[in-house]
């Protein structure tokens, strides 16, 4: 079954460093001046599309999503290198979760695999 998350963002550039280096996601299944596709599984992706939209209010957005995260310490200590923090240890659905922000306020959870 086919799914996908999109992300508008701002600054395309500083976005996709975000989630290809600090989250590890990888290389981009596409990517372009525009849109950047992250492929999470085999029919699921991880949507960056840049919009200069005014309305654009990431920290109060209502929406959130869930990655995997192989080694979540290691994704902490990355993290707090760069001044972010994520979230104390939640459980959440039975896995070891944290809360962060992408560098546009988007909110996302680091779940542990």
């Amino acid at each position: 079954m086919y799914h996908d998350i999109t992300i508008l963002v701002e600054n395309l550039d500083v976005c996709r460093y975000f989630y290809r280096e600090v989250l590890q996601l990888g290389e981009p299944f596409m990517d372009s001046n525009h849109t950047v596709v992250f492929q999470l599984g085999e029919e699921a992706f991880l949507v960056l599309e840049k919009c200069a939209g005014k309305f654009l209010e990431h920290a109060s957005s209502a929406t959130r999503f869930t990655l995997p995260c192989a080694d979540l310490n290691a994704l902490v200590e990355k993290m707090q290198k760069d001044g972010v923090e994520l979230s104390d240890e939640f459980i959440r659905l039975g896995k070891v979760s944290r809360r962060g922000y992408d560098p546009e306020g988007n909110i996302f959870i680091a779940v542990q695999q």
